[in-house]
């Protein structure tokens, strides 16, 4: 399964994220690794039962086990699945989780023998006792899981400090059993522009055995050789990628710099390399684009294609990047992430804005829409209700808000739609790109405009500017996904 890279590293393929009967999955760790080696289908396996589910003594035999089914072929991986739990109530008495999974690496002692930590500090206490481990952040989302709160992607990563939490390496990207991965993807580049030290993981989280066999995600390492040393090294170094098809492998350098890298701080110019393949190609799976991506989730580069190999050389320009990494995407949408390379500029910091004083929704209305689907019309944006939200009948959606009278205009925010977690189909749904303009009179032209993405993630959005008079809000929105239809909670207007 592993080819050279370029410089002195191979690619190993393996999954990171599996369970089994020691706690809510199926057989034994010591069947998970045999089946997983027999596959043939990857060069390393991790076993990450949840950490409330085991105790010392599952923990030594998942250990051994590890242990006895590592050789030159096939490494071998004890793994934990940790996280912690806190809540509060939002400004709207909405009840968000801050919670979250993290797959724990490297670690010879059991972190936690009982139960989850009480808290992200917690966690991060004891992580910092065993300065060999290292983790991962698991599916964070942005959608309702129980049913009546929101899992707010560890409080937008702000829950723990990034620099002075360097054991923890990265984010799933991709979970294959999750119908969230349009949202695991939108976090990872969030992550990055909050200071995180992050590459992305993709992995099958199964829970029915199949271990490799039976899915297609795969993290992939470049390391000088198969052992789990060298693979925990690479880890540390943020030098691996993500893929959605085991047959895809992808070289991306900056500078002559591999994925991972941090660059020098004063450098404005990057030479850019980028090389991906399809090592096992099928009629419809060609790739159909690439991306590099930057600061804010922007793609800065793209190029069309329609081939299973390309090497696209180029160079651009920046005195603000903060990070670089790639996306590939195929002709059935599966995809390719790349670990960032760093420019050694630090990021963005978010400060808090003043919003000013918020319209009520009762003195709002929608006046015109584009298109809305019956159980969920537009006029659910002044609903707050967050189990209630306007959906258009494709990937872009306009609507025109009337405020009522002219009033002085200092800021417009939204939430994205609250999606009950059963609902599969509807969580890909949620607002990307947005356009806005204030205008006095229904029909007449902007006095003010605005464009852009969203900045920020788990709680409103919100864009703040200079006083401006008007009437009327006309919205435009598209939605994150190309094929998926436009959805928005809540739209918020305040004034002076």
């Amino acid at each position: 399964m592993s080819s050279h890279t370029s410089k002195k590293y191979k690619h190993f393929y393996g999954d990171l994220h599996t369970h089994t009967g020691f706690s809510d999955g199926q057989g034994t760790p010591k069947e998970a690794f045999k089946w997983a080696k027999e596959s043939r289908r990857g060069d390393f396996l991790a076993v990450s039962d949840h950490a409330d589910r085991i105790d010392q003594r599952k923990w030594e035999a998942t250990l051994k086990a590890a242990q006895e089914a590592t050789d030159e072929t096939f490494v071998a991986l004890a793994s934990v699945e940790s996280g912690y739990s806190e809540e509060y109530i939002d400004e709207d008495g909405v009840a968000v989780v801050n919670g979250g999974e993290l797959n724990l690496l490297g670690v010879s002692e059991l972190i936690v023998e009982s139960g989850y930590p009480t808290n992200g500090e917690h966690f991060g206490e004891l992580l910092k006792k065993q300065e060999e481990a290292i983790a991962f952040f698991n599916h964070p989302q942005e959608a309702s899981w129980p049913t009546d709160k929101i899992w707010n992607a560890y409080k937008d990563f702000e829950v723990l400090n990034p620099e002075e939490n360097l054991q923890i390496v990265g984010v799933e990207v991709s979970n294959e059993t999750s119908a969230y991965n349009d949202l695991h993807e939108l976090v990872y580049s969030i992550a990055l522009d909050k200071g995180w030290r992050f590459a992305p993981f993709a992995n099958s989280d199964t829970h029915s055995g199949k271990w490799l066999s039976g899915f297609d995600d795969r993290t992939v390492v470049l390391a000088e050789a198969l052992t789990a040393k060298d693979l925990l090294e690479a880890f540390r170094q943020r030098r691996f990628y993500a893929v959605q098809n085991p047959s895809f492998q992808i070289e991306f350098e900056v500078n002559g710099q591999v994925m991972g890298s941090v660059l020098e701080p004063s450098c404005i110019d990057y030479e850019i390399k980028i090389e991906v393949e399809n090592r096992s190609p099928k009629e419809g799976e060609a790739f159909k684009c690439i991306q590099l991506i930057s600061d804010n989730g922007e793609v800065v580069a793209e190029k069309l294609l329609d081939s299973f190999y390309d090497l696209w050389q180029f160079g651009v320009a920046s005195t603000t990047a903060h990070y670089y990494f790639v996306r590939v995407v195929n002709q059935l949408g599966e995809k390719i992430w790349t670990a960032p390379i760093w420019t050694g500029r630090k990021a963005k910091i978010w400060e808090p804005v003043q919003k000013g004083i918020r319209i009520p929704m009762d003195k709002m209305s929608i006046c015109e829409v584009s298109s809305e689907k019956v159980a969920h019309q537009a006029k659910e944006v002044l609903n707050l209700d967050t189990k209630t939200w306007w959906e258009a009948e494709g990937p872009m959606g306009e609507l025109l808000l009337d405020l009522g009278e002219i009033k002085n205009i200092v800021g417009i925010g939204y939430r994205k739609n609250y999606i009950h977690y059963e609902d599969k189909e509807a969580l890909a749904k949620l607002l990307d790109c947005y356009e806005y303009e204030i205008r006095l009179e229904q029909d007449g032209e902007a006095i003010h405009k605005e464009k852009g993405r969203i900045l920020n993630y788990g709680k409103e959005h919100y864009t703040h500017f200079e006083s401006v008079k008007g009437r009327y809000i006309y919205i435009k929105a598209k939605s994150i996904e190309e094929n998926a239809t436009v959805a928005i909670g809540n739209i918020f207007i305040y004034t002076q």
